[in-house]
């Protein structure tokens, strides 16, 4: 795994002195390209939003054929999952990965990318349900993640300035029990909104029984969560939390 993650690195590194964005070059010297790969940290997105009912096929078809064209093709692309609420039908969350700022913003120049984009501009969604998004960069390692089935969940925090590190001393506290200690997680990553000062963003995947919810409900269990649950106690947040669930698409 980890030797196909290079290989791809190295084409990405090539790859991006070709490319453009919004008429900007990203041509690079190979010594800076090198250097930019070198130190890259997974760049993620966070999207949410509701299709009309009569577009929900319209919008499986394209979502799923961008999905498969973004893992297949770009070598920057790291993660793309598609799930749809567990309460809510037609309210749909994406998380996608890539290697650095610069394989989003190559992601952003393809075709397929283009597909989605006429998609947008055409009336698909819901009047409450327009496009949400989160971009964050995650502290963990850089590796290519499969499409599978999982019990999706996202999660936004805004944290008071003045508890923000003991909030990050918790949540990576979390993050490793989690990852390491959880035989039904899938998946827990996070970072700090690009946009928004103390605003952290979560992506989190379980398996198990009833769609993979039996390992969300089993982390809920655990001595790292019951810490998180204490902490918040302490009424850390500036903002109410917002936590959506869904199962990913077959």
């Amino acid at each position: 795994m980890m030797n196909e993650v290079c290989k791809r690195l190295v084409v990405l590194v090539l790859s991006l002195s070709l490319v453009g964005c919004n008429g900007f070059s990203l041509t690079m010297s190979s010594s800076s390209s090198s250097t930019a790969t070198t130190n890259a940290k997974p760049y993620a997105v966070n999207l949410k939003f509701s299709v009309k009912p009569d577009r929900r096929d319209d919008f499986l078809s394209l979502v799923k054929e961008n999905q498969r064209k973004t893992l297949d093709t770009e070598p920057a692309a790291l993660q793309y999952i598609v799930g749809e609420d567990v309460d809510t039908t037609n309210t749909f969350y994406i998380h996608e990965q890539f290697v650095g700022e610069e394989g989003f913003i190559a992601h952003r120049d393809t075709e397929h990318a283009a597909d989605w984009a006429a998609f947008k501009n055409s009336d698909p969604f819901t009047k409450e349900g327009q496009p949400q998004f989160d971009f964050f960069y995650g502290d963990h390692e850089i590796e290519e993640v499969p499409i599978r089935p999982c019990f999706g969940v996202h999660v936004e925090l805004c944290v008071k300035s003045d508890l923000v590190e003991e909030f990050l001393d918790v949540i990576q506290n979390n993050q490793k029990g989690s990852n390491n200690d959880e035989p039904l997680c899938l998946q827990y990553v996070y970072g700090e909104s690009t946009t928004e000062e103390n605003k952290f963003v979560f992506h989190e995947e379980y398996t198990g029984e009833d769609g993979g919810k039996e390992g969300f409900n089993a982390h809920t269990k655990t001595p790292h969560f019951q810490k998180w649950e204490l902490f918040t106690e302490k009424d850390p947040f500036s903002k109410p939390p917002v936590v959506n669930f869904f199962k990913s698409l077959d």
